[in-house]
């Protein structure tokens, strides 16, 4: 199934929590372009550089459909700590979140439209690839509602599709994801309608996931004992609101209310 990349992927085993880890990142994107064309490349002459740059990179990759107002107001942001040596990660970081939570319901917005739509835009993407007789045999197969992806993996691909027609499969599904990539420029456009309305279901998912994260956060004072670990899990939760790292689900936070109210019973 069609995934849409929607989301800055951070260089492998780089979560941006430590020095090491952000020099890990700094040294991704010195890999990623050229000393002499990289556009995010520095002296590192802030403390913090490698982070500003994850975060100009991020900017630069938001979805289509986030609205102008939201990325001018992160670029400024941006702007406004690159030039101030003494920002910290912690105000980098609430810098980062604050935008993450701007572009959150878009993202995620085009995600669902992109989602609905691709597997019968791939299939006719497919058909229209590959020549007759190819399409003659896969053309059966997919009207009755075999995934093109199972297809590909079965044996029946192997003995019944020669080399060549294997070929002109696989091509067209590099070609349909090219397509694909291509479409959610327009989504925002073309569908206007939906596009909104699942912005709004969206952000309402968004602030309840905020709100439970702030219940969860309001139990750190009934124990001492628990209360830096409570905060630790609150700051873990919150980081899935920043631009570049893997979301936060409101189940994953239902399930830390829920040990830690059980822990906490006696004191609640």
């Amino acid at each position: 199934m069609f995934q849409p990349v929607l989301k800055v992927k951070k260089h492998a085993n780089c979560s941006g929590n430590s020095q090491n880890e952000q020099e890990g990142v700094a040294s991704f994107i010195a890999d990623w372009y050229p000393r002499d064309t990289n556009p995010f490349f520095s002296l590192m002459a802030h403390p913090h550089q490698s982070l500003l740059d994850e975060y100009k990179i991020a900017i630069a990759h938001f979805a289509p459909g986030v609205p102008e107002g939201v990325k001018a107001e992160a670029e400024a942001a941006l702007a406004t700590l690159s030039v101030n040596e003494n920002a910290g990660e912690e105000e980098i970081w609430a810098a980062m979140e604050k935008t993450g939570l701007a572009e959150y319901p878009y993202r995620h917005a085009l995600k669902d439209l992109a989602s609905a739509s691709a597997d019968d835009r791939r299939k006719e993407i497919v058909l229209e690839h590959v020549d007759e007789a190819v399409r003659a045999k896969i053309a059966p197969l997919l009207e009755s509602g075999v995934p093109i992806e199972e297809i590909v993996k079965s044996a029946m691909f192997e003995t019944n599709f020669t080399g060549e027609e294997r070929y002109q499969v696989e091509d067209a599904l590099l070609d349909a994801d090219h397509h694909l990539e291509e479409d959610l420029e327009h989504i925002p456009e073309k569908q206007a309608k939906g596009f909104e309305a699942k912005v709004k279901v969206w952000e309402k998912t968004r602030d309840l996931i905020q709100a439970k994260i702030d219940e969860l956060e309001s139990l750190k004072d009934k124990n001492a004992k628990w209360k830096d670990e409570i905060i630790e899990t609150v700051k873990r939760l919150r980081t899935g609101f920043l631009v570049t790292e893997k979301d936060v689900e409101l189940s994953e936070v239902e399930k830390e209310i829920e040990y830690w109210r059980g822990t906490l019973a006696d004191e609640i």
